[in-house]
């Protein structure tokens, strides 16, 4: 019998619904908050969408601070400078307006508000989650993509620039259920401006949840049935939100099923996650895409240890597997994934997306300092590593 003690947490407050927006300062001050902390990026703001968040603020006459310097790949220095502009600014609550960047960011600054810094003691592999307390401001996710669903997850993934542990930047993750905010505000029409490219990239990077989480190898059936849902959202309506732009009803899918992906993601992740986290540090190529170009490679290395779970992902995803055997469906979930990327114009491989060949070994060594390939359902060395590495060239 087994004794282990097992720890679900729910999801925030999660508020959906087209112009949800407008709830924006009533929210805030239900918290306690007189003076939000925004943090965004330029991408977000020269579309006009930071704009759209901040006149509910405005119409409230609640005063607020913006942080707009978050890169792609949010550092440890970003997340210090935004903290020392909300102790400067007096605020009292933390807003992420963006992508996945903006709100792992969002949550490393809100951490070193009430924690030492730096970032280092607090990262998975120097076992942070027990030093983080749950003393820090609330904090309320906007996300303006339907991709990462960081707004529902405990992590943040943060580049890490102090080289205690490689010789050179990677991407290190902070988890713990302290991370998840407090409201996760999700507006389908803060998504329609998101270039068709990303609107691609972070779908199949919600798709990429969904199935490594499914198949991880934490006992979490909740995450389990949650992941297939979001997987049969997504598969139903990435399509329509590619070639149609303004269609809402798609994105308002898409944004929940990438919501749903990442809650599932608490039963964890795999060696998709573990090589695309390296990979936009050195490439650099933007996760989605990564996980789009890995995914199909990874599952034919899992295929023979979860054949029946990926005959579940096909059917999801809404492959017709009647009459086909649960290895014939399950080789037909890859087949998706491939036709997938070709209709979204995904790069061919990581060297047509940018990544060059002598950069694999030391890819390969960083992708096992990674906690995620520790849940993928067959046991991962470097050196299957780097022929993932390789074959995905």
């Amino acid at each position: 019998m087994n004794k282990e003690t097992l720890s679900y947490f729910s999801p925030p407050h999660i508020e959906f619904g087209n112009e949800a927006i407008v709830n924006l300062a009533s929210h805030i001050t239900a918290l306690g908050g007189k003076k939000p902390f925004i943090v965004s990026d330029t991408g977000v703001s020269n579309v006009g969408i930071l704009k759209t968040v901040v006149t509910p603020l405005e119409d409230a006459n609640l005063p607020f601070a913006t942080y707009v310097d978050i890169e792609p790949n949010p550092t440890d220095i970003s997340v210090l400078q935004g903290v020392e502009v909300f102790q400067k600014e007096k605020c009292d609550v933390v807003i992420a307006v963006g992508g996945g960047s903006v709100m792992d960011a969002a949550k490393a600054i809100r951490l070193l508000i009430t924690h030492e810094p730096p970032l280092e003691p607090y990262y998975v592999d120097s076992d942070g989650a027990n030093k983080i307390r749950d003393d820090m401001p609330p904090l309320i996710c906007v996300p303006t993509t339907a991709g990462t669903g960081s707004e529902v997850s405990q992590g943040a993934i943060i580049t890490d620039t102090s080289m205690q542990t490689t010789d050179r930047w990677r991407k290190r993750a902070i988890i713990t259920r302290y991370n998840m905010s407090n409201i996760a505000l999700l507006d389908p029409s803060l998504t329609v401006k998101m270039p068709q490219a990303l609107t691609a990239a972070t779908g199949m990077d919600a798709i990429t949840h969904g199935i490594e989480a499914y198949v991880a190898t934490k006992h979490h059936p909740i995450a389990e049935g949650v992941a297939l849902q979001a997987l049969k959202m997504l598969g139903a309506n990435i399509r329509n939100v590619y070639h149609d732009r303004e269609n809402v009803v798609a994105r308002g899918e898409m944004l929940l099923g990438s919501c749903m992906a990442a809650f599932s993601f608490q039963k964890g992740l795999g060696a998709v996650h573990s090589i695309a986290h390296q990979l936009s540090t050195d490439a650099p190529i933007p996760h989605g895409v990564a996980n789009a170009i890995l995914l199909p490679h990874v599952m034919e290395f899992n295929l023979p240890h979860v054949i029946d779970k990926y005959a579940d992902v096909a059917t999801a995803l809404g492959v017709n597997v009647n009459e086909m055997s649960k290895s014939e469906a399950a080789c037909a979930a890859i087949d998706e994934i491939r036709a997938l990327n070709n209709e979204l114009n995904m790069p061919t491989g990581l060297g047509d997306a940018g990544l060059e060949r002598e950069k694999i070994p030391k890819l390969a060594v960083d992708s096992m300092l990674d906690h995620c390939h520790k849940f993928n359902p067959r046991k991962c060395t470097e050196e299957d590593m780097l022929r993932l590495l390789e074959v995905s060239l």
